[in-house]
């Protein structure tokens, strides 16, 4: 399947349930209901986000602590203003992955990070304009 596309901000996983994205997500405007749910039968910090709007449409998430401990993305009053959250560790980080057929070679976009609100289920694809995040950042370092 391929997909496109803080410490004190990963106080917990997202909910299993509906996320909602008010605006859709960018370049999926219709894309605004979505399930969140373990990616496949064994324990995995993978999770699918699947459009409850767009048949066919899902992608591969993950929390980026695990791939990028050092990430801590500062989000805009607007953000947090769309998902009724007033603090910082009011929410959830997610990554969108690119996968690869080499496992290796699949990337985050830390450009582009799902932000959660676990208590209203409220979601948003922030974009990190002028951070120095890249949408196809390598999970794996090349050596």
């Amino acid at each position: 399947m391929s997909t496109t596309t803080t410490s004190s901000l990963r106080a917990s996983a997202p909910p299993q349930g509906t996320l909602y994205f008010h605006a859709g997500i960018p370049g999926f405007p219709r894309a605004k209901a979505f399930s969140l749910r373990p990616w496949g039968n064994e324990p995995t910090p993978f999770k699918v986000l699947e459009c409850q709007d767009v048949p066919g449409l899902c992608f591969v998430t993950v929390d980026p602590a695990i791939f990028f401990p050092d990430y801590e993305p500062r989000f805009g009053a607007e953000v947090y203003q769309a998902l009724d959250a007033e603090r910082d560790d009011g929410v959830d980080v997610l990554v969108i992955l690119t996968l690869h057929s080499k496992p290796e070679d699949t990337t985050a976009n830390l450009l582009g990070p799902v932000v959660v609100n676990p208590g209203t289920g409220r979601a948003v694809q922030a974009v990190l304009s002028g951070s120095g995040f890249g949408p196809q950042t390598p999970i794996v370092k090349k050596v």
